[in-house]
């Protein structure tokens, strides 16, 4: 065979096993690339379960709270994405009231509770906005209101319109509200906006920033059905005032909406289950469970209680006029 022949030869095989060889790299990369869609579609797919705890009206009767605290706190250990939220009425008629701590004693230990987000009820107005925005303050509560403006001289630095919460690829808004029922503020200094109006303007703000909307109220059951109607983008409304309790899963079927109202006192406190699917909202659950005095206690909730309860025994719950 002649050199030239030879070379050709050389060079053909050359050609083959490099082609071969490029052939081998690209199936590679696509079977990589494979993998990853599939993993990229699975975690889409994967389904993220997020519960909310809920407390309203606990009117002062400081008994039950260390309980409720230490409840979700073993839950949050137990679960992820834990919401934990108290819907208004800390104030008036229990055992602290007595006190004359003028709200300090109540705020004081719901903020040992570690809430993630509260709002006021009607009684929480009852020793003036200058007092409510100084405690909040103070012991840095999470406090949420979109339809409320404050004097400027008293405008506390903890209060935003909304938070939201990141849980794996799902946000979650909670907007708070400011009921106008002013019936027991010492002086008129907060301006309170219509809640639809002003919930509406903000659910169109928050289009593309989260997947679930949840608004909190202390307005009562009727009103949050009307409410529920009117903005069907809200998916969860946890609510107060009248003291109304759902034990099973209240679900407004024309909005799509769960209605929450948890009882008063610290008698129990609401839980609020759903499934995320990536698109929408695939399951709800939801049950009270009742505070009972064999329940473990937090610690930091109890020292807190400590500073202004001497007697730390149970005091008798009277039901405070709305």
């Amino acid at each position: 065979m002649c050199y030239s022949c030879h070379k050709h030869r050389e060079r053909d095989k050359w050609h083959l096993q490099a082609k071969n060889y490029l052939k081998r790299i690209i199936l590679g990369l696509c079977v990589i690339c494979s993998v990853l869609a599939a993993t990229f579609i699975v975690e889409s797919a994967r389904t993220v379960t997020i519960t909310f705890y809920h407390t309203s009206d606990i009117h002062e009767h400081s008994a039950p709270i260390a309980r409720i605290a230490q409840f979700v706190e073993d839950q949050r250990k137990k679960r992820s994405n834990v919401i934990f939220l108290d819907t208004g009425d800390w104030c008036d008629l229990g055992d602290l009231t007595g006190l004359n701590t003028r709200g300090e004693a109540i705020v004081a230990m719901m903020s040992a509770c570690n809430y993630d987000a509260v709002i006021p009820g009607n009684k929480d107005y009852s020793h003036g906005a200058d007092r409510l925005a100084e405690l909040v303050d103070r012991y840095s509560v999470p406090m949420v209101l979109a339809n409320c403006e404050w004097p400027e001289d008293i405008k506390p630095k903890n209060v935003m319109p909304y938070k939201i919460f990141r849980f794996d690829s799902v946000k979650v808004a909670v907007v708070g509200t400011a009921t106008p029922n002013m019936s027991h503020a010492k002086e008129p200094l907060l301006k309170i906006h219509p809640i639809k109006e002003s919930v509406t303007k903000l659910v169109s703000e928050l289009e593309g920033k989260a997947d679930i909307i949840v608004l909190m109220t202390h307005l009562g059951t009727e009103e949050d059905r009307k409410l529920a109607r009117a903005i069907p983008q809200v998916d969860i409304i946890f609510g107060g005032h009248y003291h109304r309790k759902f034990a099973k899963l209240n679900f407004d079927k024309q909005s799509q909406t769960i209605i929450q109202h948890s009882g008063c006192f610290g008698e129990c406190i609401g839980e609020v289950v759903i499934e995320w699917d990536g698109e929408e909202i695939v399951d709800r659950k939801s049950r009270l469970v009742k505070i009972v005095k064999e329940m473990s206690e937090s610690d930091k909730v109890n020292t807190v209680r400590r500073k202004y309860v001497k007697d730390a025994s149970e005091t008798a719950q009277m039901p405070p006029p709305l």
